[in-house]
């Protein structure tokens, strides 16, 4: 189960509050391979979040109405999100 909460500042300055929620799952021998660094296949990894915006920013304020849903993915060194509006 993932809790996460962040801040970003966008590149012209806005600041955006970011909380998620999410599940990621493997396999033993899938999260043995991750613990240990080692790459593994994105279809061997269920790495799924739902993040939510919030901010002050007339620019952004868009996001403080939007749903999404994420798809994860861990690398060796990094990980990876593709976020995707729910319309």
């Amino acid at each position: 189960m993932l809790d996460v909460r962040l801040t970003l500042e966008t590149d012209d300055g806005a600041l955006i509050y970011r909380r998620y929620d999410g599940i990621v799952y493997a396999e033993p021998d899938v999260a043995a391979r991750v613990a240990k660094g080692k790459a593994v296949k994105p279809d061997e990894l269920y790495f799924r979040v739902t993040p939510r915006f919030e901010t002050g920013s007339e620019r952004y304020r868009w996001l403080n109405r939007l749903i999404a849903v994420g798809v994860g993915q861990e690398t060796p060194t990094t990980v990876e999100y593709q976020v995707y509006a729910v319309l």
